[in-house]
């Protein structure tokens, strides 16, 4: 029985002669393609002759309990020569992907009535059999692939000259006792965990130094000023709501201790600032006010000239206002009162205010 495991073509003895050159479906051939059982798969077999002609055969294919049995039914084309010929499985799955097996070889007898196309002789004796026989057994397992001790397959490197071992082991791709970056290989989960935990470390201290970098001259949200966090906008109105008890003090007291530049209000409704001394002080007496209330002056005639333009003054119990060097008369003395008349008529009226 012909078999194909693990990617490794076996002929026995028995099975390597296929016919005589010239037969025609006289001979059929099954390969067992051991624990393989892919649908949707195209198998070919590959030969290649002593003149290095290459054909190729389809084979079809059925499944046997887990295995997948490939048919040849050897025909005359096949057969155009005697010799040995090398053969070799392609398989193409649904996906495209291609594998081959290992190389092996069969034996085509001669046949006397036909032309031996190049020195081919109509007998041969069983050394010279023999011969061709070890011949071709020594260029197949010249090149032919093998397994290591450590069960990966080595092929033949032509370019090189040696045998290279492949990633392929013979229970299929081997396990790796690290992972990395660029593996395909399977790996247990232990192995696995312990790299996800590494690169883990990795990504973590990294985005830690990274976050760090970027954030070293940023302002954190949970940043207040004056008592409104930054987590959202601050308009112009909340800000000034905020702000407005550190603009100013009431209830001052003159003298009282406050902060250097702060304005205040008094119990009475006086207007305060505090000094670098940190002291209240009033921005204006009563007296001073009073005193600035006072603007029309009585004057004589002979005192016109010393007035500036705009100068509000009386003469004579008349309200003038000088207009280009000229007094002009606003009122008539009997439709305004003078700060006398008014004294006369209420009393003194600062003495009354501070009553008040």
């Amino acid at each position: 029985m012909i078999t194909i495991q693990n990617g490794k073509l076996t002929i026995p003895d028995d099975d390597r002669f296929i016919g005589f050159a010239g037969d025609d479906l006289a001979v059929t051939k099954q390969f067992i393609l051991l624990d393989f059982a892919e649908d949707h798969c195209k198998f070919t077999l590959c030969l290649r002759y002593d003149d290095d002609t290459v054909k190729s055969v389809p084979l079809s294919a059925a499944a046997d309990h887990g295995n997948t049995e490939l048919t040849w039914c050897v025909a005359r084309e096949q057969l155009y020569v005697s010799g040995i010929v090398q053969a070799q499985i392609k398989i193409v799955d649904s996906g495209g992907n291609v594998r081959h097996s290992s190389k092996d070889f069969f034996l085509i007898g001669s046949a006397v009535e036909l032309d031996d196309g190049g020195s081919e002789m109509e007998c041969v004796t069983p050394s010279q059999l023999e011969n061709s026989i070890n011949q071709a057994l020594q260029a197949v397992t010249a090149t032919a692939p093998f397994i290591d001790s450590s069960g990966y397959w080595c092929i033949f490197d032509t370019e090189q000259d040696l045998y290279v071992r492949t990633q392929y082991h013979v229970s299929g791709i081997a396990p790796d006792s690290v992972m990395s970056d660029s593996s395909d290989n399977a790996v247990s989960n232990r192995v696995i965990k312990q790299y996800v935990d590494a690169k883990a470390v990795d990504c973590n201290t990294f985005s830690a130094e990274f976050a760090d970098m970027k954030a070293s001259d940023k302002v954190p949200n949970t940043r207040r000023i004056a008592q409104l966090a930054l987590s959202s906008d601050i308009s112009a109105e909340n800000l000034m709501t905020a702000l407005r008890p550190y603009l100013y003090r009431t209830s001052i007291t003159p003298n009282s201790g406050g902060v250097t530049g702060q304005l205040g209000i008094g119990t009475a409704g006086e207007v305060f600032f505090c000094t670098a001394t940190d002291r209240w002080n009033h921005l204006a007496s009563y007296s001073d006010l009073y005193e600035k209330m006072d603007l029309a002056a009585e004057i004589d005639t002979q005192d016109v000239d010393l007035m500036e333009d705009g100068s509000l003054f009386f003469i004579d119990g008349v309200l003038y206002v000088k207009y280009d060097d000229d007094p002009v008369a606003l009122a008539q003395v009997n439709d305004v009162y003078t700060k006398t008349e008014i004294d006369t008529m209420l009393g003194d009226v600062e003495s009354l205010l501070s009553a008040i």
